[in-house]
């Protein structure tokens, strides 16, 4: 065998060698299954409780890279939609409550952030009538048991 072809058969198992063990971060999901706490923000528009975080339960779990599950808050339980995970990044959806604006009008929440540790962190947007309310940063810590 000459020596270039050689140098190009070295070449080419070295290439495929890298690339065939290179695993790329967003290929590999986080699983967020779980009971989560509502940790940041805190509910700085209650003037009857400023400064207090809200009492926000999340408990998910995850089927391939879908995410379901359930919103807990006041004594009401919302099923979650549009739950997503790839790599460390989860999302999903939950509606609001019809009481939560006027009538008629048809609102939804989306929480989107990134699973590191016990944390999920990210942004929670409010959308009525499929427009852009209000948005906040979020945080939710996993609950140890």
């Amino acid at each position: 065998m000459k020596i270039p072809h050689c140098i190009g058969i070295s070449a080419a198992l070295l290439f495929l060698a890298s690339n065939g063990t290179n695993v790329n971060a967003e290929d590999t999901a986080v699983n967020p299954t779980g009971t989560w706490k509502w940790v940041e923000p805190t509910n700085t528009d209650s003037p009857n409780s400023p400064g207090e975080i809200p009492k926000i339960t999340f408990t998910l779990k995850l089927q391939g890279e879908t995410l379901t599950g359930t919103l807990s808050r006041s004594g009401k339980t919302t099923f979650l939609t549009n739950g997503v995970v790839k790599g460390d990044k989860v999302s999903f959806q939950t509606p609001r409550h019809e009481t939560s604006f006027p009538k008629g009008k048809m609102g939804f929440t989306t929480y989107s952030g990134k699973l590191s540790g016990d944390t999920i962190k990210g942004t929670v947007r409010i959308y009525v009538d499929d427009k852009l309310f209000s948005s906040r940063n979020w945080k939710i810590k996993l609950v140890k048991e």
